[in-house]
């Protein structure tokens, strides 16, 4: 089944805007600039939302208005209005065990410790694609892990994540299918994985809420 839904996962406000967990938006906001869609809030499903033209399909992109251990619940939302499966959404985070720059293609399988997929498999189901954004392990490993999510990605990292190849991931998702974007982007992708493996869900930090921005403060931090 064809993606009509791509939603990219993170936290809302200008703290943490351009913080590693929200590696996900970032690669999306990219995208979405270079096919020239504008978001928009949706009142409705309370989220930003533009819509993109990919092989003559339409491809519906969401920022929840929230944060990531509520994922789950805003998905549900945003599938509702515009009436989509879970099968038909694909899910772009943040990757501790994958480099920065790297991206992997997968269906179904564990949360891998990170609490807003936790809450999508809870609320939603676990037949999603899932669009997995290296973003480094731990630099120290004493290092307590929501520092490191929450940290400022330093600019050489955040040039290569925004160099993924997202267009051309969700080019063949719409066009060719999961198992053909999936050979394609995974087999060229072989740089090794960090030593950093996910942690349990329970480390993963929850952020709390602050007074609600513009999208724009809350995606470029003005």
């Amino acid at each position: 089944m064809s993606v009509k839904l791509a939603i990219g996962l993170g936290n809302s406000g200008a703290e943490y805007s351009g913080t590693r967990h929200n590696a996900g938006r970032i690669v999306l906001a990219k995208f979405a600039r270079e096919k020239g869609a504008v978001f928009a809030y949706n009142k409705y499903c309370a989220a930003e939302v533009a819509k993109a033209d990919v092989r003559s399909k339409g491809l519906v992109i969401a920022f929840a208005d929230g944060y990531m251990n509520l994922s789950g619940a805003a998905l549900k939302r945003i599938m509702a209005f515009f009436k989509v499966k879970i099968s038909e959404v694909a899910v772009a985070y943040d990757d501790i065990s994958l480099e920065p720059g790297r991206m992997k293609l997968s269906k179904g399988g564990s949360s891998g410790g990170h609490n807003g997929v936790t809450d999508i498999m809870e609320k939603c189901g676990n037949e999603f694609v899932r669009i997995r954004i290296g973003i480094g392990g731990k630099i120290d490993k004493r290092m307590d892990l929501a520092d490191h999510v929450l940290g400022k990605i330093p600019p050489q990292d955040l040039k290569a994540i925004e160099s993924v190849k997202i267009g051309e991931c969700l080019d063949l998702l719409l066009s060719k299918g999961l198992d053909a974007a999936q050979n394609a982007m995974n087999r060229r992708d072989e740089a090794p994985k960090t030593k950093e493996e996910p942690k349990a869900a329970a480390e993963y930090p929850e952020a709390k809420p602050e007074p609600k921005k513009s999208f724009i403060s809350r995606l470029f931090g003005g």
